[in-house]
């Protein structure tokens, strides 16, 4: 081989290995992460913002279960690093100072608590099931509390502590071409196809429910999937002649990328196993409640939700996907 062949074949070859690297840099996690990251759009008056988790650990009680009912303190100054991540016992989070079982859900106290937080955050992670990429942009909220909207506020309501949501953006693997996406609504989602879907600046548009945070694609009132919703509380309502738990979503302050005018929404990237509070297998919280006039009044009914790992969404995306509406 000429010397001159040589020469081109090593300047082919280091091209060529260029533009491989920039392809990998281009498809990186965490720019694939920044490139589809949402943008959340609150409905007007929303309490609160995705925030940190460090500020809800902060203010809770570490517990552990007893009994079916009962539960003890075991860490009264618990740390995301110290939080356990094996079980048993049944571990608990429990804010110390507010209670999820007070009138209207103790709203303010929990607004409160959460306003000592000022740190904005999504925890992104990237799975690689198949020949898909699935970006999952998990949002925590310090608290949530449901408002019936057929009645005035207060008459109906649902109240848990720590409220984890997701949006999913799938991938084709090969040529990182955008898909689909998934919204987590309740205990199931709805999923659109990319060109289906409202964007700004490439980046999917996200309608977030008053209280609840369920995830939609359009404003407007959202009947609640009756799959999520147990058979004593539809008795309930088909008893009362009321029309059956919906959302509300509108045009609101949005919160996503920086670079577009609105707030801006950090992204943390979390795998399967960091940080290690990725790995903590209890409740986000104590119990959850449901209030309805008397004779109901207010009565504990489940628990507040476990961490992003324990999901069925998390384990299996493409499949859990499949079976949102």
């Amino acid at each position: 081989m000429s010397f001159r062949r040589t020469v081109i074949t090593l300047m082919l070859a280091a091209l060529v290995a260029l533009g491989l690297a920039g392809a990998a840099q281009a498809a990186s996690p965490s720019r694939l992460l920044a490139k589809y990251q949402p943008v959340t759009v609150f409905y007007p008056g929303e309490e609160f913002r995705p925030i940190p988790v460090e500020a809800f650990v902060r203010d809770s009680n570490l517990e552990a279960a007893t009994s079916p009912t009962d539960w003890t303190i075991v860490d009264t100054n618990p740390t995301v690093e110290s939080l356990p991540t094996a079980s048993p016992p049944i571990w608990r989070l429990n804010q110390r100072d507010c209670f999820a079982g007070a009138s209207l859900g103790d709203l303010p106290c929990y607004v409160a608590a959460a306003a000592d937080e000022p740190g904005r955050v999504v925890y992104g992670r990237v799975a690689r099931p198949g020949t898909r990429i699935v970006l999952q942009y998990w949002l925590f909220y310090y608290d949530d509390v449901y408002r019936y909207p057929f009645l005035p506020l207060g008459a109906i309501w649902q109240s848990h502590e720590g409220d984890w949501e997701v949006v999913n953006v799938v991938l084709s693997k090969g040529s990182r071409t955008p898909l689909f996406v998934g919204y987590s609504q309740h205990c199931s989602g709805e999923t659109k196809s990319w060109t289906e879907t409202s964007r700004v600046n490439g980046h999917p548009k996200v309608y977030v429910a008053l209280g609840s945070h369920a995830n939609y694609f359009e404003p407007g009132l959202h009947e609640i999937d009756h799959d999520c919703l147990p058979t004593q509380v539809i008795a309930f309502f088909q008893q009362s002649g009321l029309p059956l738990p919906a959302d509300v979503t509108a045009e609101g302050p949005a919160a996503g990328p920086a670079g577009l005018g609105i707030d801006t929404i950090g992204i943390e990237r979390v795998t399967p196993d960091e940080p290690t509070w990725i790995q903590y297998p209890g409740f986000w919280g104590e119990l959850e409640y449901f209030h309805a006039p008397d004779p109901i009044g207010t009565v504990p009914f489940g628990t507040s939700p476990v961490g992003p790992a324990f999901h069925d969404v998390w384990k299996h995306p493409l499949a859990t996907l499949a079976t949102w509406h």
